[in-house]
């Protein structure tokens, strides 16, 4: 039996797609490299233009998921990264996007930005949110569907609040499920 895509993830790259604040990739590289056991780093920024929608102000997430699938190296998966908005077509937005099994990933800062929502700029709340949808991303690369458990990393978030109470671990079902790349140093917690 072969083992799967996966299983065989030594590195997680961060590609930034558009413009993005100085600094922002490399230090979300930075926080995901302390909680996966694989090596992250920045890529060079991509020049292709991303993908919009047709009559919305939005980036369409599975077409540019597509292109990114594309431009996986092998042993690797990548995670593209813009303050874009992005959609889908039966979406009004997402935070991020996947498929399971897959070896690339999209995630959009713009509506993890609490200025999106009239609030205060905080970098540290963009980056630590970014991060946190990268993982649950990872996760969907990794072979991890949606869970039903609120505070898993892997539950579905249709708003940011959502979102921010998921948190970044994973319930000991979805650890038991992840491969050992994106297991190691996420604390699964006890499911009543």
């Amino acid at each position: 039996m072969t083992p799967p895509p996966e299983s065989d993830v030594g590195e997680i790259q961060i590609l930034p797609i558009g413009a993005l604040p100085r600094g922002t990739v490399e230090a979300v590289a930075a926080r995901l490299s302390r909680l996966v056991s694989v090596a992250c780093r920045p890529r060079a920024a991509s020049t292709v233009p991303p993908p919009r929608f047709q009559g919305r102000d939005q980036v369409d997430a599975d077409r540019l998921l597509a292109v990114l699938e594309a431009e996986v190296a092998p042993g690797a998966a990548l995670v593209g990264l813009t303050a874009l908005d992005l959609g889908i077509p039966i979406f009004t937005f997402v935070f991020g996007l996947a498929r399971v099994g897959r070896r690339a990933a999209v995630v959009s800062l713009a509506r993890l930005d609490p200025s999106y929502y009239g609030l205060p700029v905080s970098r540290e709340t963009l980056l630590s949110r970014a991060v946190a949808e990268i993982l649950h991303e990872l996760g969907h690369v990794a072979g991890l569907a949606h869970c039903r458990e609120p505070r898993c990393l892997m539950s579905f978030a249709g708003n940011v609040e959502k979102a921010d109470a998921r948190g970044t671990a994973l319930c000991r079902t979805c650890a038991g499920g992840a491969p050992g790349w994106l297991r190691p140093r996420h604390e699964s917690f006890p499911v009543s």
